[in-house]
């Protein structure tokens, strides 16, 4: 994930940085926005990922 670009956050735009995060036993790398502390990793980024297909509505949605 990491580039030698610079990265911009999703949320507000601002600069990220690389950084090493601790979850109980857990490590894992993502970027955090400097501004907002927005946390972009591989899983958020692949969930965010732009889908071709609709999504499903839920019953009662408009």
């Amino acid at each position: 994930m990491p580039s030698s670009g610079q990265m911009k956050c999703p949320r507000c735009n601002g600069a990220m940085v690389y950084e090493r995060f601790q979850h109980m036993l857990d490590l894992f790398h993502a970027w955090r926005c400097l501004n907002c502390g927005e946390i972009v990793d591989p899983v958020v980024a692949r969930n965010r990922g732009t889908d071709k297909k609709p999504k499903k509505r839920a019953v009662g949605e408009s």
